[in-house]
């Protein structure tokens, strides 16, 4: 097990995707990706740095700098250091964070865990379903050129939605391209009603110079509805407010 993780950034700020859109969070951006998704906002976080940069204050962007790899008990250091009185959870991020289930599943922490993940790793999800409160799991689409294996992303997504789901409070992540289509969906749609029809189902529009229109979207949620009981759409919302 590893006792140390490169980590990208720890700071405090607003939970701007997903369900819990709004919510007082401190978020730890690991470091790694087995993905390559064409859409990514966090490219840097792939790849591994010297540093790891630490907001000071909660909320107020004064970072400073310290070497990588992190251990435990510093890590736990900054959080609690981060937390403020509005704040909820500790966002698990990346890059991604199962990559580094070992470290995450030795942290002692009072607070709820929240984790953003791509859903890749399922036997690291069941190494950490009784420690998260919150699983925020994306499923790839083929149109976003995530990986050379599609079919075997989309079983372990599906798989670590199904292990999550049954100790946490999880909801499911699609990001929307303008050539999405109804097809394009399906997979995941049938995939997601399988487990449980309850599952919220997030459309997330994708943040670029392409706009995806609202009739591909309204399309796309009836398509979802037909087979999911909570099918929703939230873009992209800490961009909108200049949020990190």
């Amino acid at each position: 097990m590893s006792s140390n993780a490169h980590i990208s950034e720890i700071f405090n700020s607003i939970q701007g995707e997903g369900l819990f859109v709004g919510t007082r969070q401190v978020f730890v951006r690991f470091e790694k990706c087995q993905l390559h998704c064409a859409y990514c906002d966090t490219p840097q976080s792939r790849n591994i740095s010297r540093y790891c940069r630490v907001e000071k204050t909660p909320g107020k962007r004064d970072f400073y700098n310290i070497e990588n790899p992190l251990n435990k008990e510093h890590a736990e250091e900054l959080i609690r250091t981060l937390w403020s009185p509005s704040t909820r959870h500790i966002s698990m991020t990346g890059g991604e964070p199962l990559i580094h289930a070992d470290f995450i599943k030795k942290l002692n922490l009072e607070y709820p865990l929240y984790i953003e993940t791509n859903a890749g790793f399922p036997e690291k999800a069941g190494e950490l379903k009784d420690m998260i409160a919150i699983a925020s799991c994306d499923i790839k689409l083929p149109e976003h050129g995530s990986t050379d294996h599609y079919t075997e992303l989309l079983k372990n997504e599906l798989e670590t939605i199904s292990i999550f789901y049954e100790t946490s409070k999880t909801f499911v992540k699609v990001i929307i391209l303008p050539e999405t289509t109804t097809q394009s969906i399906s997979p995941a749609v049938n995939g997601v009603a399988s487990i449980d029809s309850n599952i919220p189902f997030i459309l997330q529009p994708v943040t670029s110079k392409q706009k995806v229109s609202s009739e591909l979207l309204l399309l796309l949620m009836d398509f979802a509805g037909k087979k999911l009981k909570d099918v929703r759409v939230i873009p992209q919302t800490h961009r909108m407010m200049g949020l990190l």
